[in-house]
């Protein structure tokens, strides 16, 4: 009997310290097992089928140069223990190897994966999935906004095993079970799934390379500017700061490294982009979206099945209205509960319309802004003696008014490239 497999995915410690294992539930002929991944190997391991689940003592016989060196348990030497000669070259220290495994588990074929779409599972999935193709095994995933009606008891399933469906702590187990009852419910992995999340991943990187590149140089400035504010002649006479500054980038090997692998990463980026058919199909059609936008955007949103409606996708990116009828902004003592890099995207944007007055999306920042001036014809000071409806502030309203129609037709034209793309509907719940 194949098996169902349901994965809660984690991030293996927590800034305090805490253990969070990623959790998996097995189903396989009526019986159900759970496994603890503890580390990033272990979840390869079960990807390769190379997980050991059980161990024995080592034998003379047994060849432990071919195992994986991570596999092999071991113990201390108790003190006046004879060491039998055979376990001698492998001795460490004051330790021994003790057991090594005897039997193994992983991705196996005709198994069937469920993990919900999104988030930090997006690596393990690509990882199975690329896997599954090769074995004959399939990943499943299902949009969040769904699992969570699940947990609420909103969407009809039939009855399940007792557990505790609401909170996160019984997903991979929920999962396992929702799987096979109601299959309409997930997305089946496929490689231009895979291929964003390529995207994703390379947009990371170039993003920490980045920012790399940049703390060395302000490190660098710092550094010249003790130097010559601190020289025991009290002067710098052969120039200005910066001039001492541009010497010193320029003979700096960490940066010029750093310069080099940055430029290489975005390089990847590109590569990365124009594989995407959602880059291909929406973001480069975009006059003033390139794969710096394009990616940061998609890296973002991840999966635009992630969000069931467009005032869910606003409210991501932080272009939504509150209960208050007032635009979103960062306000003292508020948590600000939209996405920053999404936010961030939008706001450079916004900067690309501003400067393309006759692109599609300049045309309607100009349309936007006069609409705002006719609506506001003077200027205004509230009763914070705070001026409104000045040119800036009816420009930088026309441009979020802008950003939030995009984000609207984002939406609708994902979603619709999405449903004409994947040959089975899912995620419809009554």
């Amino acid at each position: 009997m194949f098996r169902i497999i349901g994965i809660r995915h984690r991030r293996k410690e927590t800034a305090g310290g805490e253990a969070h294992p990623t959790q998996m539930s097995i189903l396989e002929d009526h019986f159900e097992i759970v496994i603890n991944l503890k580390t990033e190997d272990e979840e390869l391991d079960f990807v390769r089928g190379l997980l050991p689940v059980s161990w024995r003592k080592i034998e003379k016989a047994d060849d432990l140069t071919k195992l994986d060196q991570r596999h092999i348990q071991w113990r201390k030497i108790k003190s006046g223990e004879s060491v039998p000669e055979w376990l001698e070259p492998h001795i460490a220290g004051n330790e021994i190897p003790d057991k090594i495994p005897d039997k193994y588990d992983g991705l196996k074929s005709g198994d069937s994966v469920a993990m919900v779409l999104g988030g930090s599972g997006d690596r393990l999935a690509y990882a199975l999935s690329r896997r599954g193709d090769e074995i004959g095994a399939k990943v499943y995933r299902i949009p969040p906004f769904i699992f969570q009606k699940v947990r609420k008891g909103e969407v009809p399933i039939s009855a399940l095993p007792s557990m505790e469906i609401e909170g996160k702590d019984n997903d991979h187990l929920l999962l396992a079970h929702l799987l096979p009852d109601r299959p309409d419910l997930f997305y089946e992995i496929s490689s231009r799934d895979r291929d964003t999340i390529v995207l994703i991943e390379a947009y990371r990187y170039w993003i920490e390379v980045m920012k790399a590149r940049i703390a060395c140089e302000q490190r660098l400035h710092q550094q010249a500017v003790g130097k010559i504010f601190c020289s025991k002649e009290g002067f710098y006479p052969e120039g200005k700061v910066e001039d001492w500054f541009d010497d010193q980038k320029a003979n700096n090997k960490i940066l010029m490294n750093l310069l080099a692998e940055e430029k290489e990463a975005h390089k990847v980026l590109v590569r990365a982009a124009n594989q995407l058919d959602v880059y291909t199909h929406l973001f480069d059609e975009i006059e003033g979206v390139g794969p710096a936008i394009g990616a940061r955007l998609i890296s973002a949103i991840q999966d635009i099945r992630r969000f069931e409606t467009p005032a869910k996708l606003k409210a991501f990116m932080g272009v939504h209205v509150m209960d208050d009828g007032k635009f979103v902004r960062r306000r003292s003592g508020q948590v600000a509960n939209w996405h920053p890099d999404a936010r961030q995207a939008l706001y450079l944007l916004g900067d690309q319309f501003n400067r393309r007055s006759n692109s599609v999306w300049g045309q309607k920042l100009r349309e936007n802004k006069m609409k705002l001036r006719e609506k506001h014809p003077e200027k205004l000071i509230d009763e914070k003696d705070k001026s409104r409806y000045s040119d800036g502030h009816i420009h930088k309203m026309a441009i979020w008014r802008t950003l939030t129609q995009f984000v609207e037709w984002l939406w609708k034209e994902w979603t619709e490239f999405e449903r004409s793309s994947v040959p089975k509907e899912a995620g419809k719940v009554a």
